[in-house]
């Protein structure tokens, strides 16, 4: 039988190029480690199993939020990679670090580690973090929280774990910061359903972490469901909502060159934001277009909106040689008759 080595090249590097693509949808975008996806089905997975025993950290960057105020987001990114550098290097192969969400990382030992065990790990990687932060030659010391959880005295399965770790995670913030709390193991209570803890945790999952000045950020997708559920909303109250699209392009006419249009959207997305209110929404729309929701439109100015954003990125309008241009369409929601 005769085989076509090309084709079977080409097949082996297409299912090559799938693993990779399946990988990187698991990977954080920013700093590299797992997703919280990841962590949350490779614990279960592993918990769920006759060899359960495992330990779940859950680690936050204390005061994250006056690092973005004072410092501005750039930095704030550079303090999660760095952080997310000290979780690389303190844990084993084996162990499974993920960053969770904003400034929540988690990582999951695997196997049965003993009190005195995760007491040494613990302190190594509060040293490790506040050594790493200092690196970068703040004004400030900035340092970690940890929250500690152990299957399966805790829970065997991942929300059981993160629920007992985030409570854990609390009493070190009450306990001054910079420290560790291991959760009390009581098997009693992992099997009662407590529904004032679940809502706890739900509304700590869902909620809004370190919220930030100015207009909400969202990808384009979520952007259209808020708009959708405003609609819905005025069918029981009139509301008052704004679409303003804002366009940058050459003032020449020409066309802007790829990494020029990138700083240049990178620099309104951020004027945009500041200029806006903590209500208002904003997404990016094309690859030279944002997209602003002014709700509540009938309480401002649409014009004086403009305005503060058009003059605020003057400076990097005359920077890339560009112009911006807006349109809006203003809409009154409400309940058809």
């Amino acid at each position: 039988m005769v085989t076509n080595s090309g084709e079977n090249a080409m097949d082996s590097d297409i299912t090559s190029k799938l693993n990779q693509l399946d990988i990187i949808s698991l990977k954080d975008g920013l700093t590299g480690l797992w997703n919280k996806k990841y962590l949350s089905d490779k614990v279960d997975d592993f918990v769920g199993g006759e060899r359960n025993s495992g330990v779940l950290f859950i680690i936050d960057i204390d005061e994250f939020a006056k690092i973005n105020e004072e410092y501005g987001h750039i930095m704030g990114d550079a303090c999660l990679v760095r952080l997310a550098g000290v979780l690389s290097n303190s844990f084993r192969d084996r162990d499974i670090a993920s960053r969770i969400s904003a400034d929540e990382f988690g990582v999951f030992l695997v196997g049965n580690l003993t009190y005195k065990d995760i007491n040494s790990i613990s302190g190594k990687l509060l040293n490790a973090a506040k050594e790493s932060f200092a690196g970068m030659k703040l004004d400030r010391d900035f340092t970690i929280s940890i929250g500690i959880a152990k299957s399966p005295a805790n829970g065997s399965d991942f929300l059981s774990l993160y629920r007992k770790a985030v409570e854990a995670l609390s009493h070190s913030k009450q306990n001054g910061k910079n420290s560790f709390t291991i959760a009390d193991e009581d098997y009693a209570k992992n099997k009662v359903m407590n529904t004032s803890a679940d809502m706890e945790i739900v509304k700590h999952l869902i909620s809004e972490k370190n919220k930030p000045m100015g207009a909400y950020q969202v990808e384009y997708e979520g952007f259209k469901h808020i708009f959708q559920f405003i609609s819905r909303y005025s069918a029981r109250k009139e509301t008052n909502l704004e679409i303003i699209l804002f366009t940058i392009s050459k003032q020449d006419g020409n066309m802007i060159d790829s990494l020029t249009l990138s700083e240049a959207m990178f620099d309104l997305e951020n004027i945009i934001k500041v200029s806006l209110r903590i209500g208002d929404v904003a997404t990016k729309y094309s690859s030279c277009q944002y997209l602003v929701m002014l709700i509540g439109a009938d309480k401002i100015n649409h014009e004086d909106v403009v305005k503060r954003v058009i003059n605020n990125y003057s400076k990097f309008a005359d920077k890339y040689k560009i112009v911006v241009k807006y349109d809006i369409d203003y809409q009154l929601l409400q309940e058809e008759k």
